[in-house]
């Protein structure tokens, strides 16, 4: 049985003090399972982590979700700092780097990240070309939200911790990665690409055939 909150202090991994806090509280998807939501936050240095974690490990996978209209916004997204997000109609691609985090939100609030992100790129754009391009981003972002644009939501993670839940769940497209394309995603914070994969297919530390180097 899932216990509830819990908390525990240990060494950052930052600046080597104790007092790292790590609170973990267990997150019931209905339907889907339980999600494991994870932060920490140094008192010293001011370190901050937060991520999702699925309790029952999944394999690699691809979830992808035709948004159609307004309704389809309200789609549950999980999102944890391993998993690359794409919107092939937006030209988006969210990859996981160093300080990637999890998060858990709806395809409205992946929308609102990719605007933050493109009204950043209008900012400190100073080629026109970079302008134009952030023009364009955020007039597509505008249809999406108002309904008028068809667009896919595309979440690929190497270790299964990741979701698209909408109402109806047949709607999602759900099917295992393989090996080379687990190879080509980029890694999150914490676990590398060829760790992930000898965890999810089940192989033993040593006993990869992929002989990397």
């Amino acid at each position: 049985m899932v216990a509830g909150l819990s908390v525990r202090k240990v060494e950052c991994p930052v600046c080597s003090k104790p007092g790292l806090e790590i609170r973990e509280v267990p997150y019931e998807v209905p339907g889907f399972g339980t999600m494991l939501i994870i932060s920490m936050a140094c008192p010293h240095c001011g370190f901050r982590h937060r991520d999702v974690l699925c309790l029952e490990f999944g394999e690699p996978k691809r979830y992808e979700f035709v948004v159609e209209g307004p309704e389809d916004l309200k789609a549950r997204v999980i999102r944890s700092s391993s998993a690359t997000i794409r919107i092939p109609e937006l030209g988006v691609l969210i990859e996981p780097g160093p300080m990637a985090e999890g998060f858990i939100s709806n395809v409205e609030g992946v929308l609102d990240r990719v605007e933050r992100a493109a009204m950043m790129m209008l900012h400190f754009a100073e080629a026109p070309s970079q302008r134009a391009r952030a023009h364009e981003v955020l007039a597509k972002i505008w249809d999406a939200k108002q309904g008028r644009l068809r667009f896919t939501l595309i979440i690929d993670d190497p270790l299964g911790n990741s979701l698209i839940a909408p109402e109806d769940k047949s709607r999602v497209k759900v099917r295992r990665l393989t090996e080379e394309e687990v190879r080509e995603l980029k890694s999150g914070p914490f676990v590398p690409i060829d760790v992930r994969w000898a965890r999810a297919t089940g192989q033993a530390e040593g006993g990869s055939e992929r002989g990397e180097g």
